[in-house]
């Protein structure tokens, strides 16, 4: 059995094992109905436009929160080719507020944004087993580091 001593420790590693218990209600075997995922698409990612008919894969999702304040990584199926998926995010995301930092537009996409105290990567590829047309998007929200890169010291 494992003893911490730290008081703090306790707490936060308490908190951590809550979190992630509710976190398991939000997420469910397979892929999400649209309809189920558009109905609650408000309250678990909050502002962040999403393609019309994009599906929630569920058991490779984690959203920890929800509404404007979530973090953690949401996969989609979404039934648009990867090139107009792309435009969609490098359009609707800085309409949204998204100051978009990165993009490369490849055979696996990626766009970098960032918004007050967050950060977006979001990648998009061909859908693996899936019609050819369809997309999978996998969007990881994390908080954005104040940490700042300095010179190294000289010796």
């Amino acid at each position: 059995m494992l003893k911490i001593s730290n008081p703090w420790m306790r707490v936060t590693l308490l908190s951590l094992v809550l979190m992630l218990t509710a976190c398991a209600s939000v997420v469910g075997p397979q892929e999400s109905t649209g309809d189920d995922f558009e109905s609650n698409q408000k309250q678990l990612v909050g502002d962040m436009p999403l393609p019309r008919g994009a599906r929630m894969v569920a058991d490779q999702s984690l959203i920890l929160g929800g509404g404007n304040n979530w973090a953690g990584r949401l996969v989609l199926t979404i039934p648009q080719a990867t090139n107009e998926v792309f435009a969609y995010f490098r359009q609707q995301y800085p309409e949204a507020g998204w100051a978009l930092i990165s993009s490369a537009q490849a055979k696996n996409s990626i766009l970098v944004l960032t918004k007050q105290d967050r950060t977006a990567t979001i990648e998009i590829a061909e859908g693996s087993g899936l019609v050819a047309t369809k997309s999978q998007v996998t969007i990881t929200i994390t908080p954005r580091s104040t940490v700042t890169v300095t010179d190294s010291p000289k010796k």
